[in-house]
């Protein structure tokens, strides 16, 4: 008898491992699974308020090319690309796509401070998402993080770090209604 309580005290022990392990893959993968936006999906709506305390959404670009980019002003590579996110949004706004930026974390006197300090200019609307729900909405989580969206609304491609003009130009083709 005490053979047969050890093996069905293993078949037991055995069966909760593999629930706690079914358990954990469900949680990771479903969860995860929502927040993750894809290439070829509807881009995440949202408003927010813009540096200058006006309000901006998603919605208001439809019809147009959007360049997305996620950035903060502590984020060296973000300063880096941000002249050059400038000069291409000058260029092709006229051709129906506009760089919208989307800065996180920080208030509007730094994010107007950063600016100040850039060699040029910088004409770009700046979206402040103070809570951080938009970045998580598009699981922006490394930052530059820039999702480039069709006139209809859907991301035609995403790209993780700095773009460089070559890269930037590109996209705005792409996404050139």
């Amino acid at each position: 008898m005490q053979k047969s309580q050890k093996k069905w005290m293993q078949y037991i022990i055995m069966l909760l491992i593999l629930i706690a392990i079914g358990f954990i893959l469900y949680v990771s993968v479903v969860k995860d699974g929502e927040k993750v936006v894809k290439v070829g999906d509807k881009a995440p709506l949202f408003e927010l308020k813009t540096v200058e305390g006006d309000k901006v959404a998603l919605s208001d670009y439809k019809g147009k090319g959007v360049i997305l980019n996620f950035w903060g002003t502590w984020c060296e590579p973000c300063k880096e690309e941000m002249p050059d996110l400038n000069r291409m949004n000058k260029i092709y706004q006229s051709k129906g796509v506009e760089v919208l930026t989307v800065h996180v974390k920080d208030s509007p006197q730094q994010v107007k401070q950063f600016f100040s300090e850039l060699p040029e200019d910088i004409d770009l609307k700046v979206a402040l998402d103070g809570s951080g729900d938009v970045m998580s909405a598009y699981n922006a989580n490394e930052l530059p993080n820039t999702y480039i969206i069709d006139k209809d609304g859907v991301i035609k491609a995403h790209h993780k770090g700095q773009m460089s003009r070559t890269d930037i130009k590109k996209y705005m083709d792409m996404v050139q209604p």
